[in-house]
């Protein structure tokens, strides 16, 4: 008995490690952040449609992934940055590009085959749940708290406000619901993951994870999806080459700087972000003008917000 006892605390003591310093109370520059990822992140479902047109889910992801670790690496080997690896950074760095790029990208892209967008960004919102779920067990000091709720059950409903009407014109398979939500529990354990490795530079760490990343999901490429068996237009090109430099490069660097410094619940708050985007730019490119409904949208998803960074004093 006391053997089994010793041996679930050394489980339980190694799920909730973390190697980098405390977090911090999110500063007026993690909020810019945060929203940057999610402006990012808000054109993708855009990107992802245009690509779509020539692209199988998998070549998506295959070529996003593959194109930012690339992009990645050479800025790396510009500034001269090297990393020590071990078997356990390896392994978490592959842990990490499986489910934050390759099993992320391959199911968003499929769902989005047999859903709507609307519907899609509304059930990516449910992300922040699994994540406080996880990091209430995975974490020390990043557990579960009843004012993070209140503020994730604030910006849900900033999100039903927002793309209500959408979804319930959308409807959609249940398979390609379910699959989205499988996608957003991916987003949530790579970010539990991503804090594992707090002490390696976030250049390093995107990187890395990026290019695992890219090892595992070519050979699945080639495999079924040649590309001298493909024939492309110039606009899906576009919107791949845009969906790497833009939403993976760029917004999953952000990312990690936020994970290490406030934490992945703070950072899931970006899913309430990301259809307000969604809408944005659907405004600018599509001219579909800001209604009421999307300014409430945004009171609730921001409140939200500072409700679920709110902590008692001592």
């Amino acid at each position: 008995m006391p053997a089994r006892t010793t041996n679930f605390r050394v489980v339980v003591s190694t799920l909730q490690e973390i190697n980098g310093p405390a977090l911090r109370k999110p500063t007026l520059w993690d909020y810019a952040r945060l929203l940057g990822a999610a402006a990012l992140w808000g054109s993708s479902f855009l990107l992802n449609e245009l690509a779509l047109k020539d692209f199988s889910p998998i070549a998506i992801a295959t070529y996003r992934i593959s194109l930012a670790a690339l992009a990645l690496c050479t800025i790396c080997y510009w500034l001269g940055l090297r990393v020590q690896l071990t078997w356990r950074s390896t392994g978490l760095l592959f842990a990490i590009g499986v489910l934050n790029s390759v099993i992320p990208f391959s199911l968003i892209g499929w769902g989005q085959l047999r859903i709507d967008s609307a519907t899609t960004a509304i059930l990516l919102a449910t992300t922040p749940f699994s994540t406080l779920l996880f990091s209430h067990f995975m974490t020390r000091d990043d557990r579960f708290a009843w004012s993070k709720l209140i503020g994730l059950g604030f910006g849900f409903l900033g999100v039903v406000a927002l793309l209500g009407l959408g979804a319930s014109q959308g409807g959609g398979s249940v398979a390609g619901m379910l699959v989205v939500i499988l996608a957003g529990c991916g987003y949530s354990l790579s970010s539990l993951l991503i804090r594992k490795l707090s002490g390696m530079n976030t250049l390093l760490l995107v990187a890395g994870s990026l290019l695992a990343g890219a090892a595992a999901s070519l050979p699945l490429l080639l495999l079924f999806y040649p590309p001298w068996q493909q024939s492309y237009e110039a606009t899906s090109l576009a919107a791949l080459l845009a969906l790497a430099l833009g939403p993976t490069a760029i917004a999953y660097v952000l990312r990690a700087q936020i994970v290490q410094l406030n934490g992945a619940v703070f950072m899931s708050n970006v899913g309430y972000l990301i259809p307000l985007f969604a809408v944005f730019w659907g405004w600018v490119f599509l001219s579909q003008q800001p209604s009421l409904v999307m300014w409430l949208a945004l009171v609730l998803i921001l409140g939200g917000i500072a409700v679920g960074q709110w902590r008692k004093s001592s």
